[in-house]
C-alpha cells in the first residue's frame, strides 16, 4: 500500500513516501538549461554551454571586461620590477627603504588578483541572472549577487597568486643555468595553468556555496571534464606574454582581458557540470544560492 507518508516504525520500509501536493521539492534538472550541461554530456555538453554563454553574453560582459582592464593595464606589472626598485629605495631611504619591499610584494600580489576576481564574479552574476530571468542585470543587481563575497574570493586568488607569481622570480635561468631555461619555462607554464584551472572552480565554490572552499573544489574538479577549462587557463598563461613581446603592453592588456573572461566562462560551466554530476541543479537553483543573504 502506498501512503502519503512512510511509517517511521515500519522496520521493513514497506511504505513509500510521496511529496505533499504543492510542497517544496528539489530542483528538477532541465536538459535544455542554458547554463548547466546535461548529465553525462562530457566535453560536448561543456562546449555547447560555453558557446551559448559566449555568444549570448559577450555584449553584457563588455563592462566587466573594461572594469578588469583598469587594474590589468595600470597596476599589474612584473613582480621583478620591485627587485629593480630595491636600489632606488636604498638610496632614497637608506636601510629602512628595503623594509618596504615586502609591502610592495604584498601590494603586487593583491592587485594582480583583482582582474581575475572582477572577471569571475562579473561573469557568474551576469550569466546566472540572464539564464534565470532572461535579461541583462544592471550594475546594482550584479553587486547584490556577488558583492559581499568578493573579499573571500579576492583572498583565495591572492594566496594562489603568490604561487604563480613568486616562483618565476625565485627560479630563473640566470640562477639555475641556461641549460634549464626551456624545462623551467615549460614547468612554470604547466604550474600556472594548473593553478588557474583549480582556482576557477574554487572561485565558483566561494561565490555560490558559503562555508566551502578548497576541499569542495577538489571534489568538484574530480567530477567535471576539465579539458576546456585547461585550454582556457593555458591561454591566460601564454597568450598575453606572446602578444606583449610582439606588440607591446596595450595589446597585451586587451588579449589578457579577453582570455580571462573566456577563462571565467569556462570555469563557470565546468563548475556547473561538476554540480550536475552530483545531482539535479538548474540555473534557477544556482540563482537562489547566489542571491541568498549572507549570514554572519
Amino acid at each position: 500500500m502506498v501512503v502519503e507518508s512512510a511509517d517511521p516504525f515500519d522496520p521493513e520500509s514497506r511504505t513509500a513516501e510521496l511529496p505533499r501536493p504543492g510542497g517544496p521539492i528539489g530542483p528538477v534538472a532541465d536538459e535544455f538549461d542554458p547554463l548547466v550541461p546535461p548529465s553525462g554530456s562530457g566535453l560536448r555538453g561543456w562546449f555547447d554551454r560555453f558557446r551559448g554563454l559566449l555568444t549570448g553574453s559577450a555584449l553584457p560582459l563588455l563592462p566587466v571586461g573594461l572594469l578588469a582592464a583598469i587594474p590589468m593595464h595600470f597596476f599589474v606589472g612584473r613582480v621583478d620590477d620591485t627587485v629593480i626598485a630595491a636600489p632606488a629605495l636604498l638610496d632614497l631611504l637608506g636601510g629602512f627603504g628595503l623594509l618596504l619591499l615586502p609591502l610592495m610584494w604584498l601590494a603586487y600580489f593583491t592587485v594582480s588578483a583583482l582582474p581575475l576576481v572582477i572577471s569571475l564574479a562579473g561573469v557568474v552574476a551576469v550569466a546566472v541572472y540572464r539564464a534565470t530571468l532572461g535579461a541583462t542585470p544592471r550594475p546594482a543587481a550584479v553587486w547584490r549577487l556577488v558583492g559581499y563575497r568578493l573579499r573571500a574570493l579576492w583572498l583565495w586568488f591572492a594566496v594562489f597568486g603568490v604561487i604563480t607569481q613568486a616562483l618565476p622570480l625565485l627560479l630563473t635561468a640566470d640562477r639555475l643555468g641556461p641549460a634549464v631555461a626551456a624545462p623551467l619555462a615549460v614547468g612554470l607554464t604547466v604550474l600556472s595553468t594548473g593553478v588557474l584551472t583549480f582556482t576557477g572552480v574554487l572561485g565558483c565554490v566561494v561565490l555560490f556555496e558559503r562555508g566551502h572552499g578548497r576541499r569542495r573544489a577538489v571534489h568538484l574538479v574530480s567530477l567535471a571534464p576539465l579539458g576546456g577549462l585547461i585550454v582556457a587557463s593555458l591561454a591566460v598563461t601564454v597568450l598575453p606574454r606572446v602578444v606583449d613581446a610582439a606588440w607591446g603592453g596595450f595589446a597585451s592588456t586587451v588579449v589578457a582581458v579577453a582570455t580571462v573572461l573566456l577563462w571565467a566562462i569556462a570555469a563557470l560551466v565546468a563548475y556547473c557540470q561538476g554540480r550536475r554530476a552530483e545531482g539535479p541543479v538548474t540555473s534557477r537553483s544556482l540563482y537562489a544560492e547566489l542571491s541568498a543573504p549572507e549570514l554572519d
